[in-house]
């Protein structure tokens, strides 16, 4: 395969499977998507991912329909995995239940016969991410071309379709027990009495940033992850005690930043939903938040099941409501208005105003049951429901 016609075909072929995922692919009329792709994927790569779906398949399947040798589809399978190129799960094979279970092996637990399977993995939240961090302020072209993609309509289908890629965590404090009851993938407090050391990491959309334009925001880059990790891991600059990780995680918070976490990650480790850390995003850095800036986009962002409830006698006019919204829900015209205006409709349930507000005129409420999102529970989940959604803007436009 080393003719410029054939990898130009299977660049074009993966790209189009990539777009027949739930999470999308935009083609773009300038094949910036192309381009995207040539970075990160050798022909060889582009060749095995562009024919898998998200279907698990065993690399002899993937092999077969390649016509390469099973063991090269292997490495190439197994090299791309931790650059999120593909996923792999270890499953249970079928022996007189219906279907493959994900096995995550247990001490005294009894042998289970099992098998690896491969299937394709999405752009965003995916490797886009880990082509940034592996390369950081290095990623310039890469950078450069994602955000002209963004501008020139390649994130509508990334972005628009609900559930959004990432979904917005209220801020800790902010959220009666109850609620938390209801919704305990929202339980920070939870999370952090779990564990006694967190992996916390630089931000990857500051690196992008940097990379592009040769500076960010004055945020602190040391803002992502706060993941539980086991007792045995050591302590090190990114693996910290919980006073750490708590203290860190405070001061991120008083600066504004807003809480956001990939649905999928709800589950990850965990037998049941609960929050299993998240990233303190900015609106001028982060990929998702800034990509409704980039191409003016209705949705980014998955909102959560709360709005800002405003108490107008109260306001001070201070204004910290207007510098913390990332998403302008809150507007200050000082030469009409007489305090900040909310506006509900771009409320995205964060609570990051209302934690900052000194006189404590802003709060959070639950949305109707009407309005009521009930978050996927894992990734499979999250895909079915963008395939509901997208099935049902087809109808749509077609009565149209």
């Amino acid at each position: 395969m080393n003719a410029p016609e054939a990898h130009d075909d299977v660049y074009e072929r993966l790209a189009d499977a990539m777009d027949a995922q739930p999470a999308g692919f935009t083609r773009t009329p300038n094949k910036l998507e192309i381009k995207l792709l040539r970075l990160v994927f050798t022909p060889e790569e582009a060749l095995v991912a562009s024919t898998m779906s998200r279907k698990p398949e065993t690399a002899a399947e993937i092999a077969a329909r390649v016509d390469l040798p099973e063991e090269k589809v292997t490495v190439l399978l197994e090299s791309m995995v931790p650059r999120r190129m593909v996923r792999a799960d270890t499953l249970a094979l079928e022996s007189g239940v219906k279907g493959l279970g994900k096995v995550e092996a247990k001490p005294g637990q009894a042998k289970v016969e099992t098998v690896k399977k491969y299937r394709a993995s999405p752009f965003l939240v995916g490797w886009y991410e880990s082509y940034l961090q592996e390369l950081g302020p290095n990623s310039t072209e890469f950078a450069r071309t994602y955000e002209q993609y963004v501008i020139e309509g390649g994130g509508e289908k990334v972005f628009c379709p609900r559930p959004g890629p990432q979904g917005v965590i209220p801020y800790r404090g902010s959220l009666k027990p109850e609620w938390l009851k209801r919704e305990p993938h929202n339980d920070i407090d939870a999370h952090f009495q779990r564990h006694d050391r967190f992996l916390v990491i630089d931000c990857v959309c500051k690196h992008e940033k940097v990379a592009a334009h040769g500076k960010s925001c004055a945020l602190p880059n040391k803002r992502c992850g706060f993941v539980g990790m086991p007792p045995a891991v050591p302590f090190s600059e990114t693996v910290i005690s919980r006073e750490e990780a708590i203290k860190l995680w405070n001061e991120l918070d008083a600066m504004g930043t807003m809480v956001v976490e990939g649905f999928y990650g709800f589950t990850m480790g965990a037998e049941e939903p609960q929050f299993v850390g998240g990233c303190h995003c900015c609106g001028c850095c982060c990929t998702i938040l800034n990509a409704a800036r980039l191409a003016r986009l209705d949705e980014t962002i998955q909102r959560s099941n709360y709005r800002v409830v405003k108490n107008t006698e109260t306001c001070a006019s201070c204004g910290e409501c207007v510098r913390r919204c990332q998403f302008y829900a809150h507007t200050f015209d000082k030469t009409k208005d007489t305090q900040p205006v909310y506006h509900r409709a771009l409320c995205v349930g964060c609570g990051a105003c209302g934690m900052g507000c000194p006189t404590e005129s802003l709060h959070l409420e639950p949305v109707s049951e009407e309005e009521w999102f009930q978050v996927p529970s894992s990734f499979q989940q999250w895909e079915e429901r963008r395939l509901e959604f997208l099935k049902d803007l087809e109808a749509t436009k077609d009565q149209k």
